[in-house]
């Protein structure tokens, strides 16, 4: 199973990597009031990092506690 996984996350990061390549031309940014131009390219991976870290975050086992309880007879 772990195979399968980590044949998918390659796959993936491979498309990522061509479709970064085929879009290098300077975007206009803008966020709220902030304006910037930056590379097509530094855009999206900017974008995919901040999507890997978010859904790290959420599959991060958070407040994990023993919930086995011992009984004393």
């Amino acid at each position: 199973m772990k195979s399968i996984k980590r044949i998918l996350i390659l796959g993936i990061i491979v498309l990522f990597l061509i479709f970064v390549a085929q879009n290098t031309h300077v975007v206009s940014v803008r966020f709220l009031f902030w304006k910037a131009e930056a590379s097509r390219v530094l855009v999206l991976v900017a974008t995919f990092l901040i999507g890997c870290v978010a859904g790290g975050l959420l599959a991060w086992p958070v407040g994990k506690t023993n919930t086995k309880r011992s009984v004393s007879r």
